[in-house]
């Protein structure tokens, strides 16, 4: 053999020693673009977990963790993921939203590597034995409760609904109508924020209509847009929304428009001093210098699944990998169990919150 081709063997085959030591972690969020107040948000929690694993020493040898933005776009989300598989990445963090894990679902399943979302909720993401993860609860379990929080709590009959027409709301209204059909309630009529006229629609419908409470389905900028003709229109029911609105970033920006709007999530006690929630909320706090929001708490879930699925021994293939995740029942995060059923979807009971002076506070169900 030629020495320069017996250097150039050597080199690869130092080269792919070192890859096969790497330990890729893709995190692939909206950072800009519409959806951008739930991926910074998410990133944060994200980026918090893994930078102090690795400052314990408690991260896996050789971690990379590689983020990408998808702009909020689910085609660049689908080829940002691809070149994280391809680069070696046995799992993905990411698909903010449902039409971004929809898309990257494809190429996870293509690979047959995991994509763990830390915030997708549509009810067709999750299938038996599949590759997607979340550490979100479905919008089965969301539609559920917000129809008998309205019908069995604020004893209200008729809903007007007030939706965006999306892919998230696609999946979540079904369940929330068939629910508040069962409970005696009735959805009296339907708005669609954003189109035509929907603002002189929207006061037609509640002076005309009068209905006992309104449900704004949609996502955050949607939410705040439909409040100020809520507001315009002195509407004095019950407005409940989605957990999209519990961003701090829209929280803020929503101010007085969104108060006393109610909404069910998952339950956060940022005053536990329990861990991980108090080393969290101290740590997101000393880092950001903001509140940590239902987003971040999800991110950092995300990242703390993964981390404890990649503990010693690292994993060697996704399928491990995937027995793992299934295997953390006993493992707590800051959102609670890291308990993941075989469609992988996250078993967290949701709770009614409400929004008192600009800040999300636990209401007492009857």
């Amino acid at each position: 053999m030629r020495r320069s081709t017996l250097v150039s063997a050597l080199l690869l085959a130092l080269a792919g020693t070192a890859c096969s030591n790497k330990v890729i972690v893709g995190v692939v969020l909206p950072e800009t673009g519409d959806a951008s107040a739930y991926g910074t948000s998410v990133k944060s929690g994200v980026k918090l977990a893994f930078d102090q694993a690795v400052a314990a020493r408690k991260s896996p040898p050789g971690l990379e963790v590689a983020f990408r933005d998808t702009a909020s776009n689910p085609s660049r989300g689908v080829d940002e993921a691809e070149a994280l598989y391809k680069l070696g990445a046995l799992i993905v963090i990411g698909g903010a939203t449902s039409p971004e894990a929809k898309v990257m679902t494809r190429v996870a399943n293509k690979y047959g590597r995991i994509l763990l979302s830390p915030s997708a909720s549509a009810p067709d993401l999750t299938t038996k034995g599949g590759w997607f993860f979340r550490v979100y609860p479905s919008d089965e379990s969301e539609g559920v409760k917000a129809a008998q929080f309205l019908v069995q709590d604020r004893k209200v009959k008729n809903i007007l609904v007030l939706k965006e027409d999306i892919h998230y709301t696609q999946g979540l209204l079904p369940v929330f109508s068939a629910e508040l059909g069962k409970l005696g309630g009735k959805v009296v009529g339907t708005v669609v924020i954003g189109e035509a006229n929907w603002e002189r629609m929207l006061a037609a419908s509640i002076t005309n209509l009068k209905p006992d409470a309104l449900y704004v389905c949609g996502y955050g900028e949607a939410i705040l847009a439909c409040m100020v003709e809520v507001r315009n229109s002195n509407f004095a029911g019950t407005v409940c929304t989605t957990s999209a609105i519990s961003t701090v970033d829209l929280i803020w920006r929503g101010g007085r428009l969104v108060e006393g709007v109610f909404f069910p999530m998952t339950t956060v006690d940022m005053t536990s001093p329990k861990e991980p929630i108090a080393g969290f909320v101290k740590r997101y706090r000393e880092t950001y210098n903001l509140v940590a929001d239902n987003y971040a708490a999800h991110g950092y879930d995300a990242a703390l699944a993964t981390l404890y699925a990649f503990e010693d021994p690292v994993p060697k293939s996704a399928t491990e990998l995937r027995a793992r995740l299934l295997a953390l029942g006993t493992r707590i995060g800051v959102t609670g169990a890291l308990k993941f059923d075989e469609s992988g979807n996250i078993e967290e009971p949701l709770r009614i919150h409400c929004i008192r002076d600009g800040k999300v506070t636990l209401f007492q169900e009857s």
